[in-house]
């Protein structure tokens, strides 16, 4: 399900668009203004990025330019934009925009141009997983949820802490047992039960490594939205 970002001040277009890709198998959100796509961004990971360049706030263009400064060539951008002029055009096109197109494309138009480009971007982009405090779910990168308990939404929001470095038994046990009584034990317990949880629930084996004799490390990308 390839998760799509609508960025589109026009609330009709950007909700009709929105609509119409989910009827078509995207996982599509929107954003009104350069602040709240570059918020959405940060949080989330896409696939694909439509986007206008007449922002309230400020030009598309600069989105684009942090679009391809962060995720390089694995994420498409089409640029849906009232500009008919050359210049915008050829300059979208040298900052790295996949298409452009004008507000007069159809809907249909739209997802065609979005489905080929899916077929020529790489498929070797991190994986993002995400968390949910407000929902206590693990988010898989497929769109799975995955419910979690508090302990287990403690574990996971501590290893996203420490990002790509390994976090210790003795800094997980002191988030995990607030009297620092929860054992080694019962944490491999824990674990163990988690990775069969989220394995059961979404089709794909969890990246909860274990660091022999020092912790355990999430090893994709893993962001938390907060409550």
């Amino acid at each position: 399900m390839p998760r799509t970002l609508i960025v589109e001040d026009e609330v009709s277009l950007r909700n009709d668009l929105i609509a119409f890709l989910e009827a078509k198998g995207y996982a599509a959100a929107g954003a009104a203004t350069l602040v709240e796509a570059i918020s959405r961004m940060e949080a989330d990971r896409f696939d694909l990025v439509v986007l206008d360049l007449g922002l309230p706030d400020g030009d598309g263009m600069e989105l684009l330019e942090r679009i391809r400064s962060r995720y390089g060539l694995a994420c498409g951008v089409v640029i849906l934009t009232s500009r008919l002029d050359l210049e915008s055009k050829i300059q979208a096109l040298e900052t790295g925009t996949d298409a452009y197109l004008v507000k007069h494309a159809s809907s249909r138009e739209i997802e065609c141009t979005l489905r080929n480009l899916l077929r020529r971007l790489p498929d070797t982009a991190p994986q993002l997983w995400r968390l949910d405090r407000g929902q206590w779910s693990l988010i898989a990168p497929s769109g799975g949820s995955v419910p979690l308990t508090p302990k287990e939404m403690t574990f996971l929001v501590t290893l996203a802490t420490s990002g790509a470095e390994v976090c210790d038994h003795g800094e997980l046990a002191a988030a995990l047992g607030d009297d620092g009584s929860f054992s080694p034990a019962n944490l491999n317990t824990l674990v163990r039960r988690l990775r069969r949880k989220i394995e059961d629930e979404t089709g794909v084996p969890p990246p909860i490594r274990a660091a022999y004799g020092r912790g355990y490390v999430f090893s994709a990308p893993l962001s938390v939205l907060q409550q």
